[in-house]
């Protein structure tokens, strides 16, 4: 093994260690220093579900849409990464719609670089290959946006602080906005895309990598 391919083996080393810090202490933020399960948090959500917003703060709604877009954003790109691996992407991509980042993490402490797919694609990763689904979760993004234009800023940070699934999601959407780059920059190296792609998924959280995913020619087959 040479020097260069060992320093990079060193480096994979260390960040699939990070990785496994970093789940670690997401799930001792989660047992120990979040706040109290309140008791009608299912009845919320259900409400939020079904876009009745009585007694919800419309800010609370738009975390709650932008949750489950980022959710479904980064289950494309694990089930597109999914391909180059000798396990299946699939479990981890459906869990982390309700695990969250901590199935991210998970996944990023076994996955290998891989230039050459592993297995024919299922029908979840033919389906990430799709251009249409990134601009459907722009537009509903948006919508939520719109649609939490009336919140109180005041009142999400009480929510925050008080309440435990709006401090779970905002913590979780945090975490995603971190580790969406990350997954951009994984499959622009391996489809040869413009590095700037990587920037565009940090600086405009959803969006950018949304479009980065539409622009994309991939062979599905």
């Amino acid at each position: 093994m040479g020097p260069e391919r060992a320093a990079d083996r060193a480096g994979h080393l260390q960040l699939r260690y990070l990785y496994l810090i970093a789940l670690v202490a997401l799930n001792v933020h989660s047992f120990f220093t979040m706040p109290a399960w309140q008791p009608d948090t299912w009845q919320r959500l259900g409400q939020m579900a079904l876009r009745d917003f009585q007694g919800i703060e419309p800010y609370s709604f738009t975390v709650f849409v932008l949750f489950g877009m980022f959710s479904l954003l980064l289950a494309m790109l694990i089930l597109l990464d999914g391909r180059y691996q000798r396990f299946p992407a699939w479990p981890f991509a459906l869990s982390m719609m309700v695990l969250g980042p901590s199935m991210v993490f998970l996944y990023q402490f076994f996955r290998r670089d891989a230039a050459a797919p592993e297995h024919p694609p299922n029908r979840l990763e033919t389906l990430a290959c799709s251009r249409v689904l990134p601009l459907v979760i722009i537009a509903i993004c948006l919508g939520a946006l719109w649609d939490g234009r009336g919140g109180s800023l005041d009142q999400l940070i009480h929510l925050f602080q008080t309440d435990y699934i709006t401090h779970a999601m905002v913590v979780d959407e945090l975490l995603f906005i971190i580790l969406t780059p990350i997954l951009v920059a994984q499959d622009c190296r391996r489809e040869g895309r413009h590095a700037a792609w990587i920037w565009c998924a940090l600086l405009l959280p959803i969006i950018g990598a949304c479009i980065y995913l539409a622009t994309a020619r991939r062979d599905a087959s």
